[in-house]
């Protein structure tokens, strides 16, 4: 990490064409250092990972030439996985002053399918992680007398098919909207809902009818998400807090 840089901490970050690594590419755009991290079991079981387009090896390596740059592979199921992404940060002149909370499980499971462990698991890996990882963050920022920013990301209902998914979604939403009462005036805390993403999980098919619905006529990419992201972590964006921010290309609201 270099020295005297500010730290954004990002998770979820496994994939080359996730959301996650365009947030990283966009922060260290801005100079931000990165400490990141990503589950790799997790995403190489996802049916859409292409060992070629989504290699996480290469991409880190491509991050880490900046010197500003770290990842590690990190499961937050257990309640005290958070506490790693911020043990190398301790101590060093390199306050974490951005927290993006990009992972997400997300399984297949309706109203009738799911069971009780399928819904725990969401729970624990979205929701709980999530309002755990907000207070190691808030700690650490009022420990040091920083101000600081937290983006969220949730997804818009309804969501058939995915019900756990769903429910941990509507968690977080609440989770951002309180922690952004609770934390003000100090740390900023939004939520992104990117709509239908274009990372590689669309076939031709799907592809094509998100397009053909979108009034942008085209699925939300990455790097739209991850420059929303950027602005919410800077400065100027600090004016910003207790939001839902769309960055669907106006899925949520206008499409046909």
């Amino acid at each position: 990490m270099g020295q005297g840089t500010a730290t954004a901490v990002v998770t979820g970050v496994g994939r080359r064409r996730g959301i996650g690594a365009a947030i990283c590419q966009a922060l260290l755009r801005d100079r931000w250092a990165v400490s990141a991290c990503g589950w790799r079991p997790y995403d190489v079981e996802a049916p859409w990972f292409d060992s070629a387009a989504d290699d996480v090896d290469t991409l880190v390596r491509e991050f880490e030439a900046s010197g500003r740059f770290h990842w590690q592979s990190l499961d937050l199921t257990p309640p005290e996985a958070g506490g790693g992404l911020f043990e190398e940060l301790d101590g060093a002149n390199s306050p974490a002053a951005a927290l993006v909370l990009a992972h997400a499980m997300s399984l297949s499971g309706g109203l009738l399918e799911v069971t009780a462990d399928d819904f725990d698991r969401h729970m624990q890996v979205n929701a709980r992680s999530t309002l755990l990882l907000i207070q190691q963050f808030a700690r650490r920022c009022d420990q040091a007398g920083i101000p600081g920013a937290i983006v969220t990301f949730v997804s818009h209902p309804p969501l058939s098919g995915e019900i756990a998914y769903a429910a941990s979604k509507g968690a977080i939403e609440w989770l951002t909207l309180s922690a952004a009462a609770g934390l003000a005036p100090g740390i900023t805390v939004n939520a992104i809902d990117p709509g239908p993403t274009d990372t590689g999980w669309m076939g031709p098919d799907v592809h094509a009818r998100i397009a053909e619905a979108s009034p942008l006529r085209r699925p939300t990419r990455s790097e739209d998400v991850a420059d929303v992201v950027a602005f919410l972590c800077s400065e100027r964006g600090h004016g910003i807090t207790g939001q839902v921010i769309h960055c669907d290309g106006g899925w949520s609201s206008l499409r046909g």
